[in-house]
């Protein structure tokens, strides 16, 4: 396994731990009255759908997209700027523009993603 990829997958392990950390926690503050907790599903935002053309397109890196393995724009500290001269127009899960609206999507994340953006699931693309 290259040395990217591993750093990838342990930058996303780890956001995914802090995710599910911050959700266990947040269930720790019951009532004790003896309630049922239920859980309900929450809509999803404009910007964490994706267009239907990227629900499983495949990443510039050849990485298929599965809508039901992404992490929120959140879990991965998602900016709207480069870092240190990577953005997501060069990482391997980067989806490319498919409706001229000059954003992409990401194999890796959920929602729009904009060209020169970043996140922690950054992962060099090294093309042929």
């Amino acid at each position: 396994m290259s040395d990217e990829l591993t750093t990838a997958n342990r930058r996303r392990l780890l956001g995914l731990l802090g995710t599910g950390l911050s959700v266990g926690l947040a269930g720790c503050g019951g009532g004790g009255g003896g309630e049922t907790a239920t859980m309900t599903a929450t809509s999803t935002s404009a910007s964490e759908g994706v267009p239907a053309a990227y629900e499983t397109a495949t990443s510039i890196g050849g990485v298929e997209r599965n809508p039901d393995a992404v992490s929120a724009q959140s879990d991965v500290n998602y900016q709207t700027s480069p870092s240190d001269g990577q953005q997501c127009s060069n990482c391997r899960f980067y989806i490319e523009d498919k409706n001229d609206d000059g954003m992409g999507a990401c194999a890796v994340v959920a929602g729009t993603i904009a060209p020169d953006a970043y996140c922690v699931s950054y992962a060099e693309y090294q093309g042929n």
